[in-house]
C-alpha cells in the first residue's frame, strides 16, 4: 500500500509511516507538506488528493458502482450501518438535513406535532424544512440546556392534549450530541424514560445522531444501546466516517425499504453515490479503535500543556470530543499563525479561549511533539 496521509485499521501502525510523525515539516508525498493535524472537524477533513487517492485504491475492488443511490457498494453501506446499529435496514441519504426530515415527516403521519430540543439542528439550521415541506409544528424544549426530561415531555403532550382542536403529537426527536451545545450528549438515563413512556404512547422516536460514535466513545454505552431507544436514527457519513457528504437513515425493514421512492422526491436521488458510501464504509470499524487511541494521544498532550501556566485544558460536562483551551498571551493571532505554518489548524479563538475537537488526525503526530509545537509557537 502506498504511502497516504489517510487513516484505516489501527492508527498505532502508522507510526511507521515516517511524514505522518516527522518534527519537521516535509513532503507529504503528494507535493504538499506539513502535517495536516486540525482540531477544526469531527473527521480526518481529507483534501481532494487524498480523497482521490483513496477512491482509486476503492475503485479497485468489485461492485462498487451504483445507481441511482442504490446497489453496489452503497447497499453494502446501508448494511454495515444497519448492523452497526443493530437495526434491520438502512438508507443513504445525501444529507443529514434531508435525514432528519424524511424520518419525522414519516413517523408523524396525521399527527404533525413532533418534539425537539430548543437547539437542535432540525430546529435552528433546516431554514423551516420541517414546516414549509412537510407541514410539522415543530415544538422546542428544554431552552438553552442540552437535555429535556421525561417530565418537559409529559407536560408539553399534556398542554398539547388540552387543545380545542385534536393535534397529536406525532414523533419526538432527539439530538445527541447536539453541536450547538459544544457537543454535548444527551442524557441517557432520561432517553430511556422517555423512549419506554413514548412507546406507551404509540409516539415514534428518531435520533439525529449525526456525531453518535462520538458520544459511544465518550459515555462507553455501545452504538447499538442508543439505538434501541428509537424508531430511526441517522448517522452522517462525512462527520466521523470521512465521506465528503452524505447521511444514512437507520430502522426497521418496513419503515426504510420504499423511502428511495421519498429521496428522489425530495430531490435526492443522486445518479451515483458511491464516492460517498466507499469511503463511510471503509472507516466505518475502523473510527472507534482508532479514536481511542486519539482520545489517549490528546489526554497525553493536554497533561503536558497543563503544566505550564501558559495553558489550560479542561472537558466540557457531559461532553464528547469539544473541549475547552485558554492560552494565556498577547498575540493570540501570531500563536495561531505560527501552529498554522507547521501544519496544526485551530478553531477560531473567543478572546483566548479555544473549543479544539479531537479527531484522528492526532494520529499524525506523537503528542509530545504536538505539545513542543504549542509551547514553541508562544515564543
Amino acid at each position: 500500500m502506498k504511502r497516504r496521509v489517510f487513516l484505516r485499521n489501527n492508527g498505532l501502525a502508522l507510526a511507521s509511516v515516517p511524514f505522518l510523525v516527522s518534527s519537521d515539516i516535509i513532503d507529504g508525498g503528494n507535493g504538499k507538506s506539513g502535517l495536516r493535524v486540525q482540531f477544526t472537524r469531527d473527521g480526518l477533513d481529507l483534501d481532494p488528493s487524498e480523497y482521490s487517492d483513496l477512491l482509486r485504491e476503492i475503485a479497485g475492488g468489485e461492485d462498487v458502482l451504483d445507481n441511482y443511490s442504490r446497489f453496489g457498494v452503497v447497499k453494502r453501506m446501508e448494511e454495515k450501518f444497519a448492523e452497526l446499529l443493530g437495526m434491520e435496514s438502512a438508507v443513504f441519504m445525501p444529507t443529514g438535513t434531508m435525514a432528519n426530515l424524511i424520518a419525522v415527516r414519516k413517523h408523524a403521519g396525521l399527527n404533525k406535532r413532533v418534539l425537539v430540543q430548543a437547539d437542535s439542528h432540525i430546529y435552528n439550521d433546516t431554514g423551516d424544512g420541517a414546516q414549509v415541506l412537510a407541514g410539522l409544528n415543530l415544538i422546542p424544549l428544554a431552552e438553552r440546556k442540552t437535555s429535556f426530561t421525561l417530565d418537559e415531555v409529559m407536560e408539553a403532550i399534556e398542554r398539547n392534549d388540552q387543545g380545542r382542536v385534536k393535534t397529536g403529537v406525532g414523533a419526538i426527536s432527539i439530538e445527541s450530541p447536539v453541536r450547538r451545545r459544544n457537543n454535548e450528549v444527551f442524557s441517557f438515563n432520561e432517553m430511556v424514560k422517555i423512549s419506554g413512556y413514548a412507546r406507551s404512547r404509540g409516539i415514534k422516536m428518531h435520533l439525529d445522531g449525526a456525531r453518535l460514535f462520538n458520544a459511544v466513545a465518550h459515555s462507553g454505552i455501545p452504538a447499538k444501546d442508543y439505538a434501541s431507544l428509537f424508531d430511526t436514527v441517522y448517522i452522517s457519513l462525512y462527520k466521523d466516517f470521512n465521506a465528503a457528504s452524505g447521511a444514512v437513515l437507520c430502522g426497521a425493514k418496513v419503515f426504510t425499504e420504499e423511502l428511495f421512492h421519498t429521496r428522489r422526491m425530495f430531490g435526492g436521488g443522486m445518479p451515483q453515490a458511491w464516492p460517498f458510501a466507499s469511503v463511510a464504509l471503509y472507516y466505518a470499524d475502523s473510527f472507534l479503535p482508532d479514536y481511542a487511541e486519539a482520545m489517549k494521544r490528546f489526554t497525553i498532550f493536554s497533561e503536558i500543556l497543563n503544566r505550564r501556566e501558559e495553558f489550560e485544558i479542561s472537558k466540557i460536562e457531559n461532553g464528547t470530543n469539544v473541549f475547552l483551551m485558554k492560552v494565556s498571551t498577547n498575540n493570540i493571532s501570531g500563536f495561531i499563525e505560527k501552529l498554522a505554518a507547521k501544519g496544526i489548524d485551530l478553531p477560531r479563538p473567543a478572546e483566548n479561549i479555544f473549543y479544539p475537537k479531537i479527531n484522528n488526525t492526532l494520529l499524525r503526530v506523537d503528542p509530545e511533539k504536538l505539545a513542543g509545537y504549542f509551547i514553541d509557537s508562544l515564543r
